[in-house]
This record gives structure tokens, C-alpha cells and sequence, in this order.
């Protein structure tokens, strides 16, 4: 295997489908959205573009299942599109076309021989975030020091979906120390953003968010321990689900710090509509993975049904620390009145200290001081971009002694205790359950390269460890979406933000999500109260 980061490289530009090379087709630097090059390139014949372009997930496995489509005709369309929308966006770190295909003649061949499927998801292609290891592949979670890091077995989320009949890929970019939200390191570079390549994908799930934007992949595997599913749907316009900690399983996913239980990361799905999270986690559940990894609850997936004339919202317009932008305003406000009009009941709700939220889960993340974090850098003769010292550096990050690591965790319970006391007078006060919380997914559009400091909008709900889903409501429009003038900062951060959106044609063609909360252990509800919001919203 390769060993050095040119090779690397080489060894990825190789595994490139060769029948999707762009060649002179690739468009300049200069050309900013580059969304609609895959279905105009000429690449792509009419079936591949109606297998890429008009089958959701869902939808896919039912023509399969009823011999419309066939897996190898799906996962070579899809291979050519994830090609050409990596081109265009730098969002892939290797192509198994190879072996994806094969595993599709496989599939094929099972479907003719049995009369039926193998499995829920026969055919489907899905991607996956490059540190989801794979037996005998590369594995380095964002650092130079494990760029020779084979993996010695394949994590067990991938082992489920593949015995319900998945097809694997592609595997996609991720930060350095995949503590960013943004998708940039030294061995592969910056993914951009399609829409307006001069902004960020998101991170630290990056490769993901642009993949799946480009109708490059259906379905793709990230994980979340402040953002990091989250901030890629945001800024790509996609759906993202950042399930509560322990029901899908983690085992195999590798990460610095593997055996942290300070703060836990979640697993999860990007996509591109609702019905396809569900149908990911779903198919997780079924095969009660809890009797592989012990330290799943063991929780089915569970039927949930609302009355949305009994529905009430609680909408955070800010969280009092880093005010969001104009189009995010926007686009809450739009939301509301939809919502409203629909009859759903929508409250206001105030932050519960978002500042300490930060204090705590940047410390939480290291409690060794970044200790690890810094001599895999050192080992790797690697040096830290600009994000990487900026999460490193937080005023919280020091090295802790076993009493002070316990009094930090202390007071990670004594937060989400407040924060479940409030939610519960706030409900008595106003005599009524509050189903979700509805709130800014980040306090920007896709932000530019770098600049992606403030994770509040989306840390604190892994610091409560309270399921989380992204779902797209807009664009960025420079006619609505004027820079506010007369707004004056609450601190350093929040300035710095302000300062960003110095034009709204800054962020053009940005699209905008927004966030959807519920408590810990009901991410059966929240999907239900996003399946609510989106009917009011007048999606099907």
C-alpha cells in the first residue's frame, strides 16, 4: 500500500473511473457553482442520469426489488457520478470500483438464483466517511502518522448494511484531526463547496456533504461529536441525522483517543431526503446490532405518531453568544410562518447558557490537554492548520489530573440536568409538551474556507447528547438577505462573524438548513416532528 503522501494521492487519482474523467470539460477556478455539471457534462447517459437523478433511496431498493433496475447498472452510475462530482469538489479519498461492482454482479446473480433480495437495502450504493474503516484499506482519521494504518477488520456498521445488501463505493474526505467544521488536511486537500466553490463543505463528514449534494451517493456514513454530520448537510443543503449517542454502532470507526467516554461521538446518515435516514437506521436496528456491541441500548425503531394539531415548536432565533446571519434569520422566520399557518403552536424558546455549553464540551473533547493530538502531529512531522490550533488552543483545553477530570464530568451532568429541569418548567408554565426545538444548524451559510470557529449551534446538543436532524429550507438571496447594518457584537467571536458577511453576494447560492432537537432518546420523534414541520412546509 502507499505509504507517502504523493503516493497516496496517486494511488487515489488512479482509482478514479476512467469512463468519468472530465478532461477538457473541467471547468476554471473561477467558475463558482458547479452543480449542474454532472447532469450537463455529457458524461452521464439518460439512464445514469435517471438512476442518479430521480430514485431516492427508498425508491431505488423498491426497483430493484421488483427487477426494474439492476445493482450493476445502479452502482456504475453512480460510481461515474461520485467521479465527476469529486473532480469538481475534491470530496473522495478512494474509489472501489473494482469491487463494488463485482459485488453488484454478485448481487445480481443472488436476485435471479433466489427470486428475491438478499436484504432491505440489495443494490444501494453508500458511501462512506474515509474513517469508517475498511479491512486491508487505508484508515489515518485525519493524520499524517497513520497514513500507513491498515485497518484489520471492517467496522461493524458497515458489516450490518452489508449483509442487508449494500454496495460500498467510495470512501470520502475528512479534516485533519477531524476536529474541524470544514474538510481539509495536508494529505488530500480542501473540498468545496459545489454550489460556490470559494466556501467550505462543512467537517468534519465534508466529503460526504458535497458527494451526496452532487447526487454523487444516496446515502453516506459520518459521525458527529460537535457538528460533524450536521455542519455538512447545512452546507451543502442536504439532510443530516445526528442520532442520541449508543443506538447505532461505533466499533471499527477509528479516531485519536479511541476509548474516550468524556464526550461520545454519534454515527450517523447524510442524504437526500428524510425517508432515507429512516430507512438507514431502520435497517440498522433490525438486525439488533446491541447483541454485537454491548454498549448499544437495545432499542428497536420505534412507530411514533403525532397529532400536529396538538404540535408545539419552540424556535431559538439566536443562542445569545454568536448571531446568526441574515439568510439564517431568513429562513427561521419563513419556517415560522409557515408553521403558524399550518396551525402548529410555536413558542419562543431562550437559550440555557450556550457560553458554558462551549466551556464545558471543548474541554470534555480533551481532557488530556490535546496531549495525543499533539505528538501525532509531532510524530508525523505534520503542521496543525490554522482550525486544528484554533480547537486545540480553546481557553478550557488543559491537561487534567483524574479529580479534575471527574469534576469536569460532573458538571457535563449537572448541565444537562438544568437543561432538562428548564425544558420541564417551561412546559408547565405553558401547559403543553414542547415536541422539538427548532433552531439555526450554524450561525452562517457554507462558511469560507477557514473561517468556521463557532460550533455552539451545534455542540451543545451533543454536550446534552440530544438527537439532532438538518433538513434544507432556502438560498442565500443578496436581494432579502442585506448585511444589518446597525448590529452591534456581544464579544470577540461574534464580531469576527459579523464582519465575515461583508456582502450577502459573498455566500451566492449558499443553501440554507436549518435544525430540528428533541430529547435525549427520541429520535423516533424527532424524525416524526421533521416529517410535521415538512408538511407545513409543503413537502410531501
Amino acid at each position: 500500500m502507499p505509504s507517502t503522501i504523493q503516493q497516496i494521492r496517486q494511488f487515489r487519482n488512479e482509482s478514479i473511473p476512467k469512463d468519468s474523467l472530465l478532461g477538457e470539460l473541467m471547468p476554471d477556478a473561477c467558475v463558482l457553482n458547479v452543480s449542474h455539471i454532472p447532469s450537463q457534462c455529457g458524461l452521464l447517459s439518460d439512464d445514469e442520469l435517471n438512476i442518479t437523478e430521480n430514485y431516492t433511496a427508498t425508491q431505488l431498493v423498491r426497483a430493484i426489488a421488483q427487477g426494474q433496475l439492476t445493482s450493476e447498472q445502479v452502482i456504475k452510475a453512480y460510481l461515474k457520478r461520485a467521479s465527476i462530482a469529486h473532480q469538481l469538489t475534491n470530496c473522495a479519498t478512494e474509489f472501489l470500483g473494482e469491487e463494488a461492482i463485482a459485488r453488484a454482479k454478485y448481487l445480481d446473480e443472488e436476485f435471479r438464483r433466489r427470486g428475491k433480495v438478499i436484504g432491505p437495502i440489495h443494490g444501494l450504493p453508500i458511501s462512506a466517511k474515509d474513517l469508517v474503516a475498511m479491512k486491508g484499506r487505508q484508515t489515518s482519521a485525519g493524520w499524517i502518522k497513520w497514513l500507513d494504518r491498515i485497518a484489520e477488520d471492517d467496522a461493524l456498521i458497515l458489516k450490518i448494511l452489508y449483509n442487508a445488501g449494500a454496495v460500498f463505493y467510495v470512501r470520502t474526505n475528512q479534516p485533519q484531526s477531524l476536529m474541524h467544521l470544514e474538510c481539509s488536511n495536508p494529505v488530500y486537500g480542501t473540498t468545496l463547496n459545489p454550489y460556490n466553490r470559494n466556501l467550505s463543505s462543512g467537517g468534519s463528514s465534508g466529503g460526504e456533504g458535497a458527494l451526496i449534494s452532487m447526487k454523487g451517493s444516496l446515502l453516506g456514513i459520518g459521525t458527529d461529536i460537535g457538528g460533524s454530520i450536521r455542519s455538512p448537510a447545512n452546507s451543502n443543503g442536504i439532510y443530516g441525522f445526528k442520532p442520541t449517542t449508543y443506538r447505532l454502532p461505533l466499533k471499527g470507526v477509528i479516531a485519536e483517543q479511541a476509548g474516550r467516554e468524556s464526550i461520545i461521538a454519534a454515527i450517523g446518515p447524510l442524504a437526500r431526503t428524510r425517508e432515507d435516514m429512516i430507512l438507514f437506521v431502520k435497517t440498522i436496528l433490525d438486525s439488533e446490532p446491541w447483541l454485537r456491541d454491548p454498549s448499544l441500548v437495545p432499542i428497536p425503531w420505534r412507530s411514533i405518531t403525532l397529532d400536529s394539531r396538538n404540535f408545539t415548536v419552540a424556535v431559538m432565533w439566536d443562542d445569545n453568544v454568536v448571531h446568526p446571519h441574515p439568510p439564517i434569520s431568513r429562513a427561521l422566520r419563513e419556517t415560522v410562518e409557515k408553521l403558524r399557518k399550518s396551525g402548529i403552536r410555536v413558542i419562543a424558546w431562550e437559550p440555557v447558557d450556550h457560553q458554558k455549553s462551549w466551556d464545558l464540551i471543548s474541554a470534555l473533547y480533551y481532557c488530556n490537554g490535546a496531549e495525543e493530538e499533539r505528538t501525532a502531529m509531532k510524530d508525523g512531522n505534520e503542521t496543525a492548520l490554522p482550525l486544528t490550533e484554533w480547537i486545540l488552543n480553546q481557553p478550557d483545553v488543559t491537561k487534567r489530573s483524574w479529580m479534575e477530570m471527574n469534576e469536569l464530568v460532573s458538571n457535563r451532568e449537572n448541565y444537562r440536568t438544568q437543561y432538562a429541569q428548564i425544558w420541564n418548567e417551561r412546559e408547565t408554565s405553558l401547559h403543553c409538551s414542547i415536541d422539538c426545538l427548532l433552531t439555526p444548524a450554524a450561525p452562517s451559510a457554507a462558511s469560507l474556507h477557514g473561517t468556521s470557529k463557532w460550533w455552539g449551534y451545534t455542540s451543545v446538543w451533543n454536550l446534552l447528547d440530544y438527537p439532532a436532524v438538518i433538513f434544507p429550507v432556502t438560498t442565500v438571496d443578496p436581494e432579502k438577505d442585506q448585511v444589518e447594518l446597525d448590529y452591534q457584537a456581544r464579544n470577540t467571536l461574534d464580531e469576527e462573524n459579523y464582519r465575515l458577511y461583508s456582502s450577502p453576494t459573498v455566500y451566492i447560492n449558499a443553501p440554507i438548513c436549518l435544525q430540528l432537537v428533541s430529547r435525549r432518546y427520541s429520535d423516533e420523534k424527532l424524525m416524526k416532528c421533521l416529517e410535521i414541520v415538512e408538511q407545513a412546509m409543503g413537502r410531501n
